[in-house]
């Protein structure tokens, strides 16, 4: 289940733990040099384990949003319903 953990009028932030980790979801309204720096801001102040996130292969606005936000390549991965993907880290 998603839980919302940074809620602003730009974005929200949830968190979501399976099997003991830690993904992160990210619903963005709007986007700007701003709304980066505070949603930079927050998920420092929200950060205390390791976090994850699924990448789609062929999205690359969101492999650009990853980046900015500090996540690395982990490894790929096929899943359940037999589409490779990626897994994204963010260390704390």
């Amino acid at each position: 289940m998603k839980v919302p953990v940074a809620v602003c009028k730009d974005y929200t932030l949830f968190f979501e733990t399976d099997k003991g980790f830690c993904f992160i979801h990210c619903d963005c309204v709007r986007w700007t040099n701003t709304v980066r720096k505070q949603m930079l801001a927050d998920l420092i102040n929200i950060q205390k384990q390791d976090l994850y996130a699924i990448h789609e292969i062929c999205d690359r606005k969101h492999a650009k949003f990853l980046d900015i936000v500090g996540f690395k390549f982990l490894k790929d991965f096929v899943g359940l319903d037999g589409q490779c993907r990626q897994l994204y880290i963010r260390r704390i």
